[in-house]
């Protein structure tokens, strides 16, 4: 099993997205600041759109940072951030599948409503990390075949309701994905992509 989040560990996290952001082999730098991910605030009625938006992770294009995929010995989940969720949610839940062959590379449960995004490598207090097809209860960046590029599809979902504690434990990654799907009352995606060079 991967060891996967620090909290204590912020700092380097964010030192080493920065000089990623800046050296990747890709060309390209980081366009967003670091999220205020996990942070609560006052509930608040939506004023705009449900959004999930890109935070720590991503270049100026938008595609994955090699640190938040499988060409680093790292592989840290990405920042996030989170918009308008809707008024009444009791609960927020996250997944991220590769379009190109349907791969579930994250499954997140137990997110706070109040929350206003995720931390790069950093499980928010509360949430917990459900089975992928990777077999790992744990994020498993995007990692397409060498040269080519594939696009994954990042979904925050919204529910009224909690889901059970129980939820996810005795499923398989598909049937987790498929509840959740279907349970949500609202959802909104972001899809990046990744080239394997």
């Amino acid at each position: 099993m991967k060891r996967r989040f620090r909290v204590s560990g912020a700092i380097a996290v964010a030192a080493l997205l920065t000089t990623a952001a800046c050296s990747s082999n890709s060309g390209h730098t980081r366009a967003t600041s670091a999220p205020s991910s996990a942070v609560s605030r006052a509930t608040a009625v939506p004023t705009g759109r449900f959004t999930l938006g890109r935070g720590q992770g991503f270049d100026a294009s938008g595609a994955f940072l090699p640190l938040m995929t499988c060409d680093s010995p790292h592989d840290y989940s990405p920042g996030l951030r989170f918009e308008n969720i809707p008024a009444g949610t009791a609960e927020l839940a996250l997944s991220m599948v590769d379009l190109e062959n349907q791969k579930i590379h994250w499954l997140q449960v137990g997110l706070p409503a109040t929350a206003s995004g995720t931390r790069a490598h950093t499980l928010t207090p509360g949430a917990r990390e459900l089975l992928n097809d990777f077999g790992e209860a744990a994020y498993d960046g995007p990692c397409p075949p060498a040269g080519r590029t594939h696009e994954y599809q990042l979904t925050l979902y919204a529910f009224r309701n909690p889901l059970p504690a129980s939820f996810g434990r005795n499923a398989s990654p598909s049937q987790t994905l498929k509840e959740l799907r279907s349970r949500a009352d609202a959802t909104t995606v972001l899809v990046a992509p990744y080239t394997r060079h």
